[in-house]
């Protein structure tokens, strides 16, 4: 009479197997979703900023001075209004995030100014860029 015992072993032995890989998997795939839902919270903070900025900046019709006094911020001896974040997005001299708004010369429409925002890592990674318009206060 012939055993079944190391037949039942070996199947034992590939449930075994399979799980284990089954939960290599699992591990690996929830291990990225944590950098996802990172990388997609700061893209949110990015878009949310930038909007801040745009908005701000469309209230004062261009003027990047009173802009940088109502949201921060400073503006460069270049035209340029800059600010940097932490990792939780504080505002910080040094920050991990940094965001530039930059008047930009084409005007489409006399009397529109425009001007590009942009947000980047510590990297220079692009983490969210808009442009945004607004009508040239008359003097």
């Amino acid at each position: 009479m012939n055993s079944k015992a190391p037949l039942a072993l070996m199947g034992q032995l590939l449930m075994v197997l399979f799980f284990s890989l089954a939960a290599a998997i699992c591990l690996q795939a929830f291990a990225k979703s944590e950098a996802l839902s990172i990388a997609s919270e700061n893209r949110d903070h990015a878009a949310l900023y930038a909007q801040n900025a745009a908005e701000t900046l469309k209230s004062t019709h261009g003027d990047l001075d009173r802009a940088s006094a109502i949201l921060g911020g400073s503006v460069g001896a270049d035209g340029v209004w800059s600010f940097g974040y932490d990792v939780d997005w504080n505002e910080s001299a040094d920050g991990v995030f940094s965001m530039t708004v930059q008047k930009t010369d084409d005007e489409p429409v006399p009397g529109l100014g425009t001007a590009a925002v942009t947000v980047t890592d510590r990297d220079g990674k692009e983490l969210f860029r808009l442009t945004c318009a607004w009508q040239e206060a008359i003097e």
